[in-house]
């Protein structure tokens, strides 16, 4: 199954992203344009200084180099600067030195044949661009968090009539309903969108479902009236003819088949109505599963005539079970006919311990290729004249009484079925 991801937390993400790649990608670029646009200004503030210093040298051989908070001119070499680049004269170098504690942009150059410097504080710029990264950070998370709370506005408009419709659902999936009654949800009450259309295609659809289960549940119940009564009438005019003492005993076999075939007709007919219930019964608790074998056993010999094949029970502790003898009759009698179709010569034995009850025979075992769609509908043999149902039916007979089956088989030595109940209570 997989793993449930909120609606609102998929939609409210992207905008989370994007606000924040939108706000990251905007202050990186701003905060390199500003960068860029200081070293430029500072470069700039150097040249001119140099060359308005050139200027007054050649008014005035005595003229002092630039001295101020931010800007000093040096001849060189100094206590701070003892390594310079060797320049020619009109040469020049920009670069960046730490000197001491403090950080400076220094342009060299050569002046009158001397190495000389001008040395530019950047102590308050670097103040300036930190205050601007903290701004643009700033920025950035203000941008995300106003990306979540549009993103999630959006989500909640979106989301919210989904989720009322889900509770809807699930409220009306939920209730015990009176048959016949009908699961309806009004478009009204939702936005006029593609929620709205969902909400209407859901109601015809809720509609059409209801019909459809209606038909199938009529359809049930009339083949069920319609095939009890002349099932009945079968069964009863059996036990008359079995009653009348000059019957001859070809006869008489015959009229026990007859009765025999109409009472499983009739567990047939019960367990497939059972099978087509939504909700399991509470079940019979007096099944005899020994009975239940016993009964199987006795209808299947018929098909073993003129074969050298014995069909035997063992009943190892005898088994009650609070489940409907129908629904195990009809698990049972799909296997047991199986192996007698499908065993030449041998045995065929039905074992019912505590806990289990095996069915083994010395026929023509299963090809293990087939083992992955052994229980799928129309799924059988070559040599199977059959419908390939009878063991789809079994599989869904374990799955509504929460049996477990396995299958063991060698084309050499023959087949075997374990069906595995749930233990019961000490008592039972």
């Amino acid at each position: 199954m997989n793993r449930y991801e909120s609606l609102r937390q998929r939609l409210v993400q992207p905008f989370l992203l994007l606000g924040f790649i939108v706000g990251a990608t905007l202050s990186l670029t701003t905060f390199a344009l500003l960068v860029q646009i200081e070293e430029r200004a500072i470069a700039r503030a150097l040249h001119v200084e140099l060359e308005s210093f050139r200027h007054r040298l050649s008014h005035n051989p005595r003229a002092a180099p630039a001295e101020s908070a931010l800007l000093r001119g040096l001849y060189l070499p100094t206590p701070d600067l003892t390594l310079f680049p060797q320049l020619a004269e009109g040469e020049e170098s920009l670069e960046f030195r730490t000197l001491g504690d403090g950080e400076y942009s220094v342009l060299f150059t050569r002046i009158g044949g001397r190495p000389f410097a001008l040395v530019y504080d950047r102590t308050y710029i670097r103040s300036n661009i930190a205050q601007i990264a903290l701004l643009l950070l700033v920025t950035t998370a203000g941008t995300t968090l106003l990306s979540f709370l549009v993103g999630y506005r959006l989500s909640r408009q979106i989301v919210q009539p989904i989720a009322r419709l889900l509770k809807e659902v699930s409220q009306k999936a939920g209730q015990a309903r009176r048959p016949g009654e009908r699961i309806r949800f009004s478009g009204d009450d939702y936005p006029s969108d593609e929620i709205g259309r969902l909400v209407q295609e859901l109601d015809r659809f809720s509609v059409r479902l209801h019909e459809f289960i209606e038909r199938e549940s009529y359809f049930a119940a009339d083949v069920s009236h319609e095939l009890r009564t002349p099932i009945a009438v079968i069964a009863g005019a059996t036990e008359v003819l079995e009653e009348v003492p000059d019957l001859p005993e070809a006869v008489r076999q015959r009229v026990a088949t007859i009765g025999r075939h109409a009472r499983r007709l009739s567990q047939v007919v019960e367990a497939m109505l059972l099978l087509g219930q939504e909700e399991a019964s509470d079940g019979d608790p007096s099944c005899v599963l020994g009975q239940v074998v016993e009964e199987v056993v006795a209808d299947c010999r018929p098909l073993l005539d003129g074969r050298p094949v014995l069909l035997e029970t063992r009943i190892v502790e005898p088994v009650v079970l609070p489940v409907e003898g129908s629904l195990v009759y009809v698990l049972i009698s799909n296997v047991v006919r199986n192996a007698c179709a499908h065993t030449r010569r041998g045995h065929v034995q039905v074992r019912l311990a505590a806990g289990h009850v095996a069915i083994n025979d010395t026929g023509i075992g299963i090809p293990e290729e087939r083992f992955p769609a052994l229980f799928q509908r129309h799924t059988k043999g070559e040599a199977s004249p059959g419908h390939g149902l009878g063991l789809s039916i079994v599989a869904r007979i374990c799955e509504r009484l929460d049996w477990h089956v396995s299958v063991s088989s060698d084309e050499a030595s023959g087949t075997t079925f374990r069906f595995d109940f749930p233990p019961q209570p000490a008592g039972r």
